[in-house]
């Protein structure tokens, strides 16, 4: 598989923008890899932007869907016949939820509400959005991907249980400052060793607001090496290819997800 993550800033609340810098990425990394590329993963938030606050509601949509965000993302999907995975705000019953959406050539696949919603510091998601209680993992011709969002890796039981659900490719989407970069970078191994799966962070940049986002999204290894990595501070890409048939054969020369059952 021929996998990238990728990096851009965003405009916040216009998604009709950010779907066109979102076609950038991928003629950019579809280049990177001579037009074989089979999954774009985009960060936290992209199409709307992360800084919203009271504005979430305006850019929300219901998902699965037809608004502007999912039918511009799958309508890129359908051209390109590229999976993409991509951040933005979920209109649900009873709340506004932070979501990593899914969708490839044939249209939605699935979405993934974060659960973990940090609010210290300058994060304050939890006054604006619900928390997510469900862990899927989306069978899709590429393979069994499981999604988080940011702040979720911090929580061991959240990536095993996407490892034990069948995952064999983990994706992170992130709003991640420069101040938290240490963090993830500590984390990210850690998390490939014990899950024994591909990982793809994709991390925004650029400014929103209070915040400067670090970048330097990349791919892991299920032995924790870093096998793409973007630039800090500056829009890019990273592609690497991964072979999701080779995980048995390191889960059996390091059985830590067998034996974490």
């Amino acid at each position: 598989m021929q996998l990238a993550v990728a990096q851009a800033p965003v405009e916040l609340g216009d998604v009709d923008a950010n779907l066109a810098t979102s076609r950038k990425l991928l003629e950019q990394a579809q280049s990177a890899c001579d037009g074989g590329l089979d999954l774009l993963v985009l960060p936290e938030l992209f199409l709307t932007g992360y800084l919203l606050r009271d504005d979430y509601a305006r850019v929300a949509e219901a998902v699965p869907g037809d608004g502007p965000a999912q039918t511009g993302l799958a309508a890129l999907a359908a051209e390109s016949g590229v999976h993409i995975a991509a951040g933005l705000v979920e209109r649900g019953r009873e709340s506004l939820y932070n979501v990593a959406l899914l969708v490839g050539p044939d249209g939605y696949i699935g979405h993934y509400r974060k659960r973990y919603l940090p609010n210290f510091g300058p994060f304050e998601e939890k006054l604006h959005f619900g928390a997510g209680d469900a862990t899927p993992v989306f069978e899709t011709p590429l393979g069994r991907i499981g999604m988080q969002v940011c702040y979720d890796i911090f929580f061991p039981t959240q990536s095993l249980a996407l490892a034990h659900a069948g995952a064999e490719l983990i994706l992170n989407i992130s709003a991640s400052p420069t101040t938290s970069r240490p963090l993830f970078h500590r984390m990210l191994p850690a998390r490939a060793i014990e899950t024994t799966c591909f990982w793809a962070f994709a991390n925004n940049v650029g400014v929103q607001g209070s915040l400067t986002f670090g970048g330097e999204s990349c791919i892991v290894d299920p032995r924790g090496r870093f096998v793409g990595e973007a630039p800090a501070l500056e829009p890019g890409v990273a592609v690497a290819e991964i072979d999701l048939g080779a995980l048995p054969s390191f889960r059996e020369a390091r059985p830590v997800l067998r034996d974490s059952q």
